[in-house]
């Protein structure tokens, strides 16, 4: 792909293109989704390649790759897949396939009045629609006239706007910190490289010569290969369970492997494609990232044979980590508060150490002479986009006060997505994958901030406490795919991959900003009416999580205690981060600080991350001892690149067979 930046702007019949392009995409796909078979949800879905929690590498720019591999092909079609057009296309793909893939904090909205009696008092029906409508919904009216569009209308839109205000907060937070991710620090985002080699090699398999031909279709036939293996075993019973997939696996594709008689608590991932990413992940994060858990584990070993987790042995391996006490929830360790005052400290310390640059972004936003030569090459004004993410917090604050919760809940809860996005969207650049922040910062943080005394679980007897804890655990801190990452992702990636291609970030910005809005607000109307018309049982997921279920979580599967008493583990965490990740910026050795958030959280231990990336570390160790940066970049990075092609072919087919399999 050429290296020059493209000024010329984005076309307006191409933005309207964009928009019909998501319209019809996000209709397909939640179709998709919805009417998915349960036993192909999990890695059969192609809404998400790699299931585990925080990695969620989505399906659909590989189906973008797929499509446009075929049509280059055409000679007629060969001028319309330039790769200007390209990167407009993975931003719109990428935009709907984040928007399509979540929904059941939706769902579970739809249906509260019929799920949950203590909480509906306290819940607004342009929230939660009435009784009787969500009894319609939940049986289906069989057409889409026949609908209860007036009472339905509201709730599309209050649901639309908690995406749309983040998503004003996300894409002026991405145009701020663009250059300073992005150009200076260079951050790999191994998701977006992923792709982005393949589109190379879409390109180079039109031309005559193709350099790496050769290593990008090994790597797809690989991909492909290795992946049968796992559908075959998911779909039909009489496949040989090769991966051990159906007796040995605790969560998307983690085995235990352990002495009798140890509290040893560490899976390792059998799930390919983990490995292909983490192949595009510098060397010192994956080192840093197998220590840090490493320190976890020593320090569980400690724990035990002190007198602690006495009960330890007797829990199954995903309980160990699942179920308290245990080493996450629980003292003497509480991993989980110490990654809340970790993820906090990060926070802190970025700003700190980028002050100059966030100072420089501020000047030049509202100093003297607001145009100036920062603001030259980024895709909005720095005045536009400060004032955007102002604009859009208080909008926020005032969003969810209006909803009725109070003005110092609605606060918090903004600020807490601030700062989950902020945080994670750092690990998600430089590794390509996060954590479950609803499992360890934003309850704690949201929890020290409202309600630091409450003791686990008070009854629901105000607006608070029945949709912050659920806001909380669904929108502001759960996987990108599914709360306001989706928007932040987006946009940090559309611009690298402009950054990579050299097309304008002012046009690549106006496609994803089209795309996402359209995506947040057809995918709900789509969903609506996929209910209304064949009703909540035929789709692949008649059951609806009862919004209690998912509020109580913030109670207990953060810190099972009240936050006045867990203060000094998120202390600690707090100034581990702080400490550490400023000597770090001058001692490059140490391990990076920042790994220790995802390999102190279930992704590294329970689903088995710090085992891939010590492999992995290992062998890129030897290939860049033995090759240098000439042979990684020749062979190794097309083969990852047509590895995850080939894993989501193969994907997309025994995704689309089980549509015929079981109906």
């Amino acid at each position: 792909m050429v290296e020059e930046i493209r000024t010329k702007g984005v076309a307006a019949k191409t933005l309207l293109w964009v928009a019909i392009l998501s319209i019809v995409l996000t209709v397909i796909w939640d179709l998709w989704k919805e009417f998915l078979p349960p036993v192909a949800a999990c890695t059969q879905s192609f809404s998400s390649l790699i299931p585990s929690p925080g990695v969620e590498l989505m399906g659909l720019p590989f189906l973008m790759v797929m499509i446009a591999m075929v049509l280059i092909r055409v000679p007629s079609m060969r001028k319309f897949l330039s790769s200007t057009n390209l990167v407009y296309l993975y931003a719109t793909f990428l935009a709907v396939s984040y928007f399509t893939s979540g929904g059941g904090a939706f769902g579970s909205l739809l249906f509260a009045r019929i799920l949950n009696p203590p909480h509906v008092q306290y819940i607004p029906e342009f929230v939660s629609p009435s009784f009787e409508v969500a009894d319609l919904l939940q049986g289906g009216v069989g057409s889409v006239g026949a609908m209860p569009w007036a009472s339905l209308f509201p709730v599309i839109v209050w649901n639309f706007l908690i995406f749309a205000l983040f998503g004003g907060v996300s894409v002026s937070m991405a145009s701020i910190f663009r250059r300073q991710w992005i150009d200076v620090e260079a951050m790999p985002f191994p998701q977006v490289m992923l792709v982005h080699t393949a589109l190379v090699n879409v390109e180079g398999s039109a031309k005559r010569e193709w350099p790496s031909k050769v290593p990008f279709l090994s790597g797809t036939l690989a991909g492909f290969l290795l992946a049968v293996p796992l559908s075959g075993a998911t779909l039909f019973p009489w496949f040989p369970d090769i991966y051990g997939w159906r007796s040995e696996t605790c969560g998307p594709g983690s085995q235990w492997f352990a002495p009798p008689d140890v509290p040893w608590n560490l899976g390792f991932t059998k799930h390919a494609p983990v490995y292909a990413l983490l192949l595009l992940v510098p060397v010192h994060a994956l080192f840093s990232l197998a220590f840090y858990t490493l320190v976890y584990e020593a320090t569980v070993f400690i724990a035990f044979y002190t007198g602690h987790y006495t009960g330890y042995l007797q829990k199954v391996f995903c309980a160990r980590a699942w179920c308290a006490p245990d080493p996450f929830h629980s003292p003497p360790l509480g991993y989980a508060a110490i990654n809340a005052g970790a993820v906090t400290g990060l926070f802190v310390i970025t700003l700190f150490l980028n002050r100059s640059y966030v100072l420089g972004t501020l000047r030049a936003a509202f100093g003297k002479f607001s145009k100036t030569e920062l603001d030259r090459g980024e895709p909005m004004s720095y005045r536009s986009s400060w004032i955007t993410l102002i604009v859009s917090f208080l909008l926020l604050v005032a969003f969810f006060a209006f909803t009725g919760l109070s003005p110092w809940v609605s606060f918090v809860l903004a600020l807490t997505g601030i700062i989950t996005w902020f945080t994670m969207a750092q690990l998600w650049g430089k590794i390509g994958f996060n954590t479950e922040p609803c499992y360890d910062f934003a309850p704690s943080f949201v929890r020290l901030l409202v309600w630091p005394a409450v003791a686990p679980t008070p009854g629901v007897t105000s607006a608070d406490l029945a949709l912050a804890p659920y806001i909380t655990e669904e929108w502001v801190s759960h996987g990108a795919s599914l709360g306001w990452g989706a928007s932040f992702y987006t946009t940090l990636a559309s611009y690298k991959m402009a950054g990579l291609t050299g097309v304008d970030t002012k046009s690549v910005l106006k496609v994803a900003a089209i795309a996402l809005f359209v995506s947040m607000f057809a995918t709900m109307v789509v969903r609506v009416m996929i209910y209304g018309v064949f009703g909540k049982a035929a789709t692949s997921s008649p059951s609806i999580y009862p919004m209690e279920s998912v509020s109580n979580r913030i109670w207990g599967e953060s810190v099972s205690m009240p936050m006045t008493e867990a203060f000094p583990w998120i202390t600690l965490g707090f100034v581990f981060m702080v400490v550490t990740r400023y000597l770090y910026t001058r001692i490059l050795w140490l391990p990076d600080p920042l790994m220790a958030i995802p390999a102190w959280s279930y992704l590294a231990t329970v689903h088995g991350i710090w085992f891939a990336c010590l492999v992995v570390w290992i062998i890129k160790t030897i290939i860049l001892k033995v090759g240098g940066s000439k042979l990684y970049e020749e062979k190794v990075v097309p083969f990852a690149g047509g590895f995850m092609l080939g894993n989501a072919l193969e994907v997309l087919i025994a995704g689309s067979m089980s549509f015929v399999m079981f109906r």
